[in-house]
C-alpha cells in the first residue's frame, strides 16, 4: 500500500507549456501511402533508380554508397522482408505491371527537369498496365477519389481508367489522350464497394503508345481539406500535442549528399518536387513536404520544430562532410525555409508561400541544427549555422544534438534520445533530478522501449515511469516526443511505432494512450509531493563470462560445482594449453561486427556455460594475475532481447554478438575492484581495494540469488550489491486555481490501494483517466482496441482518501478544489 503526500501550497515551478509533442519521420512508409494518402506507389516511376552517387550489387539487391554504407534495395522494392511477406511479384518498374503491353523507363523525355524518368508504354490491343499501390488500392463505398496524370500521346489514344478487384470493374471512365507535349488529365472516381486491395488499371482497347510523366490517386476527403489522411490526423489531435518535430530523424541527414533533406525539394507542385531515396529503404515523392508540415501544425495548434541538415550525412552510416559551397548551400536552404514560414507575403519565399494558398506567415520559434550529430565536425557546423541564423532571426530558440555548451558554444535546448528496456526507463525515473538548472533546457526528442515487450502494455508502463520523472523536472525538460510515430502495417522497418495503419484502418499501441492521458492534463504548476512505495527488481539471468584484455589465462571454471567452458565466443576465441585456457583477441569479423554495434574493439567477451535462464548459483574460477593486467568477470551474461531494426539488413549479426550481451561487469585492476552496471553507467557497489598474488593463479567466486550478488577473491568477500531496482509506483502532481491533477503509474503486477494526502479540500466526485490491462496486452490489426484508456467518474475524494490503482496502470486523477467562502 503506497502513499502520496501533496503540498499544493508549495509551487515548485510552472509546467512547461510545450512538454508533450510529436515527432514525424518518414519511416515505415509513413508518408506516401500513409499520412499523405497517395494510393499509387511509385507514382513518379523512379523507385528503381538508385541515388546518383551509389552503386548496386548482387543484381540490385543492395546499394552501396561511396563511403561504403550498404542497404537493401531490391530494384527499388526495399526490404526483402517486405517482398516476402507482401508476396510482391517482380516487375521491372516497382508497383506497375503490364498485360499485353510493354513498359520501359524513359530517362530523357521527362515531364520536367525535376523528374528522373517517365513511363513509356506500348499497348497491344486489349493491353493494360496496372498499379498495385501499397499492398492494394483502398476504396470505401460512396467516397470520392481524385486521379490525375500528366500524359503524352503523339497520336490520339483512347484509354480506360479503372478500379478493379478480381477482374471485376468497380468504377472507371474513358479518356481520349492527344495533343503535343505532356497534358494533364483529371478524373474523379466514386467507389462502389469497400476493399483495401483493389488495383488501378489503365487499359487501351485498340492499342497505341503513351508516355506518363506523373500520376496521382488521392481521396477527396482529407483533414481540413489539406491533403492528409483524416483518421491519422485525428489520432494525432487526440494526443493534445503542442509541437511537431519534422521532417526527421535520420532522413534529414541522408546517407549521401544527394539524399539529404532540402527545403527547396519539398515545396511547390508535387510533380515538380524531386523524389529521393530515404535511408529507410524506399523512395519518397515528397508530397508530404514543408508546407504540409506547417499546415498540419496550424491545424492542430502546434509549434513547428524544424530539423535541418547542417552539412553532414548520417554519422551512423559512414558520414560525408559537406564543405565550402555545398555547406553554404545547405545553410541558405535553411534560411529560405525559415523565410518561407515567417517571412511577409512580399518577401521572396513569402510570395511562394502565398502562392501555395497561405499568405499569412506560419509560426517558427524552434529549429534543430542537425540530427543525432556529435563531435568536432558537428560543433564547427553547429556554430556556423547558429551564428548566421541567430543574426537574422534572433527570436528563434536553437536545439543542439549534443551538449555543445560543454564546448562553450551557445545553445538553448539539447536533444537527448533514449531507446532501451522497460526496466531502464523505470530505474531512471530520477535521471533529470540533478541536472544543472542553469544549463540548457532538455528536449527528449526520441523515446521508446525497443527491446523485450515492445508495443505492449508493460512497455507503456516503463515509458510512463520515465515521463513521470520528466514531469517532476519540467523546469529542465521542456519538450518531449515519442519515436517513431507512424507505421504502415505492411512496410515496417522499425518497431515499435505509436500508430499503425493499413489501407483502411489504424490503431494505436498502448504507449499512445499513456501519452494521451499524461499530455491531456497539464495544470499550471508542478507542486511538491512525496511518494512512499515498494520496489521491484530488474529481471536477471544468465551465466558468467570473461571480459577485458586479450590473453586472459584461466582454469577450473565451474558453475554450481560443474565444469564450464567458453560456449559463446562473442569477442575473442578460447584455446586450451595443458591445464589452462587462454582467450585470444577478437578476429577481424568480430571487430567489424562490434564496430557496427558501437562496442569497444579492444576487449574479449566469452560466455562460460549455456544456461541462459540461470538466476541463482555460484561461479568459481582461477585466473592468472599479472602486474598491470586487468581481470574482468561478467555476472548474468545473457542476451538482452533483439531490436527489430537492423542497421545493416544486408549483413544480419550473429545470435550472440557484442551488442546484445551486457553483463554486470566486475573488474580488478591496479589493486582496485569495481562492480558496474554498464547499461545505466552506474556502480553497483563502492570501489574497494583488493590484493592479488601476482605471477600465479588467484581464486575468484561470485554467488547470485536474483536479488543479491556477492563477490569473493581468494575466499574473501570483497563486494556485495543488490540487483538494480525501481519503485513500484510513481507520481507527479500539478494544479491550477481550481484543480489538483495527480498522475500515477503503478508498474507493479498487483493493484495498489494508494493513500493520497492533500493539504487542501477537494470535492468528493472526480474524474479518473485510466490505462490498464494484462502485462503483455497489445493491440493488433484484428483487435485494434484491446488496450485503450477509459474515463471514470468516481466518488470519495477528500483531503485524505484511498485511490485503487489497478496493476500495470497509468492513472490521471482530476480533483476539483473546494471553494473557500469567507464569512
Amino acid at each position: 500500500m503506497s502513499t502520496i503526500t501533496v503540498k499544493t501550497a508549495e509551487k515548485r515551478f510552472p509546467t512547461a507549456k510545450n512538454l508533450y509533442g510529436i515527432f514525424f519521420e518518414d519511416i515505415n512508409r509513413a508518408g506516401d501511402g500513409g499520412l499523405y494518402p497517395e494510393m499509387l506507389r511509385n507514382r513518379s516511376f523512379e523507385d528503381s533508380i538508385p541515388p546518383v552517387e551509389c552503386e548496386t550489387e548482387q543484381e540490385d539487391y543492395a546499394i552501396i554508397t561511396p563511403a561504403g554504407w550498404r542497404d537493401e534495395f531490391n530494384h527499388g522494392e526495399g526490404l526483402s522482408r517486405w517482398i516476402r511477406e507482401n508476396k510482391t511479384e517482380y516487375t521491372p518498374i516497382p508497383a506497375w505491371y503490364s498485360e499485353n503491353a510493354e513498359m520501359k523507363l524513359d530517362r530523357e523525355d521527362t515531364l520536367n527537369e525535376k523528374r528522373c524518368a517517365a513511363l513509356a508504354i506500348s499497348f497491344l490491343p486489349q493491353g493494360c498496365i496496372y498499379n498495385t499501390g501499397f499492398t492494394g488500392i483502398p476504396q470505401k463505398a460512396g467516397e470520392k477519389y481524385h486521379f490525375y496524370m500528366f500524359a503524352k500521346a503523339e497520336e490520339p489514344v483512347k484509354v480506360d481508367l479503372l478500379i478493379e478487384k478480381d477482374n471485376e470493374i468497380w468504377c472507371g471512365t474513358e479518356i481520349n489522350l492527344c495533343g503535343k507535349g505532356y497534358q494533364r488529365y483529371d478524373y474523379e472516381f466514386t467507389a462502389g464497394k469497400t476493399a483495401g486491395n483493389a488495383k488501378f488499371v489503365i487499359r487501351c482497347q485498340k492499342g497505341g503508345k503513351l508516355k506518363l510523366g506523373f500520376t496521382s490517386l488521392m481521396p477527396v476527403d482529407t483533414y481540413n481539406s489539406h491533403g492528409l489522411r483524416k483518421d491519422l490526423v485525428e489520432k494525432l489531435k487526440n494526443m493534445h500535442p503542442t509541437f511537431l518535430r519534422f521532417p526527421g530523424g535520420c532522413i534529414v541527414e541522408g546517407f549521401t549528399p544527394s539524399t539529404a533533406m532540402r527545403f527547396h525539394n519539398t515545396i511547390g507542385p508535387v510533380w515538380e518536387r524531386p523524389s529521393h531515396l530515404l535511408m529507410w529503404h524506399y523512395r519518397t515523392t515528397n508530397g508530404l513536404g514543408y508546407h504540409e508540415y506547417l499546415q498540419l501544425c496550424e491545424d492542430l495548434d502546434m509549434e513547428p520544430l524544424y530539423v535541418f541538415n547542417c552539412g553532414m550525412t548520417c554519422q551512423a552510416r559512414n558520414s560525408v562532410l559537406m564543405e565550402g559551397e555545398d555547406l553554404e548551400e545547405m545553410i541558405q536552404d535553411t534560411l529560405d525555409a525559415i523565410e518561407y514560414a515567417v517571412g511577409p507575403a512580399g518577401s521572396r519565399w513569402g510570395k511562394v508561400r502565398a502562392l501555395m494558398g497561405h499568405p499569412q506567415p506560419f509560426k517558427m520559434n524552434y529549429v534543430e541544427i542537425g540530427n543525432e550529430n556529435w563531435g568536432p565536425d558537428y560543433e564547427e557546423r553547429y556554430l556556423k549555422c547558429y551564428s548566421i541564423i541567430k543574426e537574422r532571426y534572433p527570436f528563434i530558440k536553437f536545439v543542439a544534438n549534443s551538449h555543445v555548451e560543454e564546448k562553450e558554444l551557445p545553445v538553448d535546448i539539447v536533444d537527448e534520445h533514449f531507446y532501451n528496456s522497460v526496466e531502464y526507463f523505470a530505474e531512471n525515473i530520477h535521471f533529470y533530478d540533478n541536472y544543472d538548472r542553469k544549463g540548457p533546457e532538455i528536449f527528449v526528442g526520441e523515446l521508446a522501449v525497443l527491446r523485450g515487450p515492445v508495443g505492449q502494455l508493460y512497455a507503456a508502463m516503463g515509458e510512463a515511469m520515465f515521463l513521470i520523472g520528466m514531469e517532476r523536472n519540467q523546469d529542465v525538460v521542456t519538450l518531449a516526443s515519442y519515436a517513431p510515430l507512424l507505421d504502415n502495417y505492411h512496410y515496417y522497418a522499425w518497431y515499435p511505432n505509436l500508430i499503425i495503419f493499413d489501407n483502411l484502418q489504424s490503431y494505436c499501441i498502448p504507449t499512445y494512450y499513456a501519452w494521451k492521458l499524461l499530455g491531456g492534463s497539464r495544470g499550471n504548476h508542478v507542486v511538491a509531493s512525496k511518494d512512499t512505495t515498494g520496489v521491484l527488481y530488474r529481471p536477471v539471468s544468465g551465466m558468467p563470462s570473461l571480459l577485458g584484455p586479450a590473453g586472459v589465462r584461466y582454469r577450473k571454471a565451474a558453475w554450481d560445482g560443474k565444469t564450464v567452458r567458453a560456449v559463446h565466443e562473442v569477442m575473442g576465441h578460447e584455446a586450451a594449453s595443458e591445464e589452462e585456457f587462454i582467450i585470444s583477441e577478437p578476429d577481424e569479423e568480430q571487430k567489424a561486427e562490434s564496430a557496427k554495434m558501437g562496442v569497444k574493439l579492444d576487449e574479449v567477451l566469452v560466455v562460460l556455460g549455456d544456461n541462459e535462464t540461470a538466476v541463482k548459483g555460484t561461479f568459481e574460477i582461477e585466473i592468472f594475475a599479472e602486474e598491470g593486467r586487468e581481470i574482468g568477470i561478467g555476472v548474468y551474461s545473457s542476451r538482452i532481447p533483439k531490436e527489430v531494426y537492423m542497421n545493416d539488413e544486408t549483413h544480419p549479426p550473429r545470435e550472440w554478438n557484442a551488442g546484445i550481451v551486457r553483463p554486470f561487469q566486475w573488474r580488478i585492476k591496479d589493486g582496485r575492484s569495481t562492480f558496474m552496471d554498464y547499461q545505466n553507467s552506474v556502480p553497483l557497489a563502492a570501489e574497494v581495494p583488493v590484493k592479488l598474488i601476482m605471477g600465479t593463479y588467484n581464486k575468484f567466486r561470485y554467488t547470485v540469488t536474483g536479488r543479491e550478488m556477492s563477490l569473493y577473491v581468494n575466499d574473501e568477500l570483497i563486494q556485495k550489491a543488490e540487483v538494480p531496482q525501481f519503485p513500484a509506483m510513481a507520481s507527479v502532481v500539478c494544479d491550477t486555481e481550481d484543480e489538483v491533477i495527480v498522475k500515477i503509474v503503478n508498474i507493479a503486477p498487483e493493484p495498489d490501494d494508494i493513500t493520497i494526502n492533500l493539504d487542501c479540500e477537494v470535492q468528493s466526485n472526480y474524474l479518473a483517466g485510466i490505462l490498464t490491462g494484462e502485462k503483455h496486452d497489445e493491440n493488433t490489426i484484428e483487435h485494434p482496441e484491446k488496450v485503450q484508456d477509459i474515463e471514470l467518474r468516481l466518488l470519495g475524494a477528500s483531503s485524505h482518501f484511498i485511490y485503487h490503482a489497478p496493476a500495470y496502470s497509468v492513472n490521471v486523477l482530476q480533483l476539483k478544489k473546494k471553494k473557500i467562502t469567507k464569512g
